[in-house]
Order: structure tokens, then C-alpha cells, then sequence
């Protein structure tokens, strides 16, 4: 087996691109829920109507995220990111020039057919750059820049649109020349053959040479239990981070703590974002001293952490900002620390090179659906509960933590064999180039 060859050139420019593209992808994703209060009044349209907006973009993305996912693995990724995640952008700078809900809703659908392009292509992309026991850095970076994207827009949308009611349609065009941007950065990265950070293959594979998905592939994922577990753990527990993202602004602000009531909430934003850009290296270094369990028990470690942060932002939230700040920065670094330490690495280390942009899709497509139901659930729960938001909050974000954290346990298991399992897969694949 060989080891890998040099460090890849532009590595870390491809890193930086990726995860410019994704911060401004996060910032369109929560544009038109940011202007809304100052969009509709200026459209005639009810404010009940930014339901539809938010409902059409997720089945949008539900809908269309496999096949990003599958185009990813089997043709050109650079290609596809800078169409779609580049030049798609300019959809979004038309939403500027609606001057009526109905073409606000078509250039809405148009937007959102790109939304979920980067992150499963990406992945696959910052794969062939690191290996194994770097790529929690590379991931983490990304994701954190996503995340900063969320916070960046809530300062910056708003203050566009705070002094001129017309103003809110600079913000989509603002944010639109952006993303058409982030297409001439992406022209620069490099995309590497899959397979190519792989010791088994590294001397070996090119373009011509490696593995593309194929439809009969696909159901291959389900044998992959640490993928399957990633999946529905994962799933499971974002459905507790969604409802509280949810709910939590309100709740926060019937507890009349005061104007700095907000630094809790930025408090756990910025520990999302710093989590994630900390803990690749962590998971990398545990990863590497330990590869068949580090980053499963550091998985596990921030499950009990994001579990009983969670539990005290909700049930002793009102003792103070104090309180409610250190239990969020608490929950937002922990819950990086699932993602970005231990989650993401894993899937990626199991996948085959030829499945990972459709697992990642797949995986996101199944969320989109139990984020959908979680919601829902918790509306009707807090109407059963009349309208008690720490009691509804207490059931719906500890419970999905927690069934998150017992689902991740056979991961201590299961992780190893399939790492073997894809080396073994790798081997063969590297013999049949060879022989050729």
C-alpha cells in the first residue's frame, strides 16, 4: 500500500473557497425570513404568507437534494458547485426586483433549486484533499463558516433594511452578487480524483480510473451501519437543535429579562461557530491517537455535554442572561463537537469515495422531513401545553438529544469493522486499476 503523495496543491485555498460559498449560502437561506417583517407591508401580502416561502423551500430542498447528491458522484463537483452554488445566486438578487408575492414565490423556487448543492459535493471534494486523519480541519472549517453565515445575517440583513422600507430588496441583490461571486472563487479549487487521499489509491487513480456511482450502488449505504447509525442519530438529534433554534428567540423574550437577553442567544451562536472551527483539529488529534474509537467516545462525551446544556438553558434559564448564556455557549460548542468531531469525520472515513456526495444528500434529505415533523409536533404540543414554552421546549429538544445518544452506542462497535471493510474495499479497487 502506498502512502500519500504530496500535499495536494491549493488545498487549503479550495478549503478557504468552500467555505466562503457556504457562509454566503447560509446567508440566502435566511434572507427572506430576516426581511420579512419589512417585505410584506410593501407587497400587500399577509405576514402569515412567509409560511408558504419557508414550506416551498424546504420541499424544494427535500426534493432535489438526492440527485445533487447523486450528480456529485458521478460527474465533475467543480463544475456543478460553480453553476449552481455560483451563478444560481443571481435567482436570489432577483427576489429584489418582486414587486409581487407570486413572482417573489417563482424566483423563490428558482433560488432554492441550489440551495442544497454545496455541502454533499463539497464534502465529497475536501475528502480527496485530506486524509483520514486531517479531514476533521478541512470539514470543520466549512461547516463553521456555514454557521457564521446565520449570524452575520442577522446583524447585517436587518441593519440594511432598519432605516428604508424599500431597503430589504438591496439585502437579496447584496446577497445574490455574492453568491454569484463565490462561482469565480470556486473556479479556483481543486477537485481531485475520488479515492485520491486514500493511501490505497493515491499512487494509482485518476480521473479516467475512479469509481463513479452508479443507481445500483446506492442501496450498498444500507449496509453500511456506522453511516446508517451517523444517519439516525444524527436526524434524531437535530430535530431537539431545530425546535429550540425554533422557539427559543420567543421564549427568551417572554422571560423579560432585560435588552441583553439576546447575548444568550448570540452566545450560543458563537459557540456553535468557534466549536466547529476548533474541534476538526481536536477530532483530528483524538482520531489519530485512537482511530477506532476516539472519535466514536468523543461523539459520546459531547452527547451527555449537549444533553444536560440543554436541559439547563430551559429549566434554569430564567435564573438570569448570566445563566442562560453560559448553558447556551455550553449547548452550541457541544453540539459542534457532535457534528464537527465526531459525526461528519466518521461518515466520511466509511463512505466509498464513489458515495459519499449521496450519502451526505440522503442523509440531509431524510432530516428535512423529521425537522418538518418535529416542528409541527411542537406547535401542537405547545397549544395542548396552552402556550407554555419552557414546558413544551423541556419535552421536545432533551428527548430527541437524548434517544440521539443512546442510537450512537453501537457506533463503538460497528465503527471499526467498517473502516476495515471500505481499506479492504479500496485494496480490491486498487488491484483491478492495477491490473488493468
Amino acid at each position: 500500500m502506498a502512502e500519500p503523495a504530496a500535499t495536494p496543491r491549493r488545498r487549503w485555498y479550495t478549503v478557504f473557497a468552500l467555505s466562503v460559498a457556504y457562509l454566503i449560502d447560509s446567508m440566502e437561506g435566511y434572507t427572506t425570513q430576516f426581511l420579512w417583517p419589512y417585505m410584506y407591508p410593501i407587497l400587500g401580502v399577509p405576514v402569515a404568507n412567509l409560511a408558504i416561502l419557508q414550506s416551498v423551500g424546504r420541499v424544494i430542498s427535500a426534493v432535489t437534494g438526492p440527485f445533487w447528491g447523486y450528480l456529485a458522484d458521478r460527474v465533475s463537483r467543480k463544475t456543478i458547485l460553480v453553476i449552481m452554488t455560483g451563478v444560481w445566486g443571481l435567482w436570489t438578487a432577483a427576489k429584489g426586483f418582486s414587486n409581487s408575492f407570486s413572482q417573489l414565490l417563482a424566483f423563490s423556487v428558482l433560488a432554492g433549486l441550489g440551495l442544497t448543492v454545496l455541502e454533499p459535493a463539497a464534502l465529497s471534494i475536501l475528502s480527496d484533499l485530506f486524509d483520514r486523519k486531517r479531514r476533521g480541519r478541512a470539514i470543520g472549517f466549512m461547516i463553521g463558516a456555514g454557521f457564521a453565515g446565520s449570524m452575520i445575517s442577522v446583524v447585517v440583513l436587518g441593519s440594511i433594511a432598519e432605516n428604508n422600507p424599500e431597503a430589504w430588496r438591496s439585502g437579496f441583490i447584496i446577497i445574490g452578487i455574492l453568491s454569484f461571486l463565490t462561482g469565480l472563487l470556486l473556479l479556483g479549487i481543486n477537485e481531485r480524483p475520488r479515492g485520491s487521499a486514500e493511501p490505497e489509491l493515491s499512487d494509482v487513480v485518476t480521473a479516467e480510473t475512479a469509481a463513479k456511482i452508479e443507481l445500483h450502488l446506492i442501496p450498498e449505504l444500507a449496509r453500511i451501519k456506522s453511516w446508517l447509525i451517523t444517519m439516525v442519530s444524527g436526524n434524531i438529534d437535530f430535530v431537539g437543535f431545530a425546535v429550540l433554534s425554533a422557539w427559543a428567540f420567543t421564549w427568551i423574550h417572554e422571560l423579560e429579562l432585560g435588552s441583553m437577553v439576546q447575548v444568550a442567544m448570540i452566545a450560543m451562536m458563537l459557540g456553535t461557530v468557534l466549536g466547529h472551527l476548533g474541534f476538526g483539529w481536536l477530532s483530528d488529534y483524538i482520531g489519530e491517537r485512537n482511530p477506532h474509537h476516539g472519535r466514536v467516545a468523543t461523539g459520546m462525551v459531547a452527547y451527555v455535554i449537549n444533553l444536560s446544556a440543554a436541559i439547563g438553558f430551559l429549566l434554569l434559564g430564567d435564573g438570569g442572561v448570566m445563566v442562560l448564556s453560559i448553558f447556551g455557549l455550553l449547548f452550541g460548542l457541544s453540539f459542534a463537537l457532535k457534528g464537527t468531531g465526531s459525526r461528519l469525520p466518521i461518515e466520511q472515513n466509511v463512505l466509498p469515495p464513489e458515495l459519499r456526495a449521496t450519502g451526505r444528500a440522503l442523509s440531509s434529505w431524510i432530516s428535512a422531513f423529521l425537522n418538518a415533523g418535529g416542528l409541527a409536533i411542537s406547535g401542537w404540543l405547545l397549544t395542548r401545553m396552552g402556550n407554555d414554552l419552557q414546558r413544551m421546549m423541556l419535552i421536545m429538544v432533551p428527548i430527541p438529544i437524548l434517544i440521539g445518544a443512546i442510537t450512537w452506542i453501537p457506533m463503538f462497535k460497528f465503527y471499526r469493522e467498517d473502516m476495515a471493510a471500505l481499506e479492504s474495499r479500496l485494496a480490491d479497487q486498487r488491484s483491478t486499476i492495477s491490473n488493468a
